[in-house]
């Protein structure tokens, strides 16, 4: 007997935020500044929660808040974890990335923690 295994749908109807992203890929210009390789726009599902961190080496970062985009928006950059987003008028830095997945493999959404 088969399981089957229902595919998770994205809450469409709660995406009412506008964005605009640019992601930048691995690597550095020769001046030093990271290298654009995907910009977008459209809406998503935006969630202010303030959190402060300690990263390793000791600093402190406070994360504003997660923003999630419907599907894989950019399925060619293996890592989504810098960049910037702009919500209401707002320009976040992107601190983490992720792209949870259903459980037939097919990527649900795009979220960031942003800071």
């Amino acid at each position: 007997m088969a399981l089957r295994v229902k595919k998770l749908r994205f809450p469409k109807e709660l995406a009412n935020t506008e964005y605009s992203i640019s992601l930048d890929q691995e690597g550095v210009t020769e001046d030093g500044s990271p290298i654009s390789a995907f910009e977008n726009e459209g809406k998503c599902i935006f969630s202010e929660k303030s959190k402060r961190i300690i990263t390793e080496d000791g600093s402190q970062i406070t994360l504003l808040g997660k923003v999630a985009i419907e599907g894989d928006i950019a399925p060619d950059l293996k890592a989504i974890a810098s960049g910037n987003i702009i919500l209401n008028g707002r320009t976040y830095e992107i601190y983490a990335g992720y792209r949870p997945r259903n459980p037939d493999g097919s990527i649900l959404c795009t979220e960031f923690e942003v800071m």
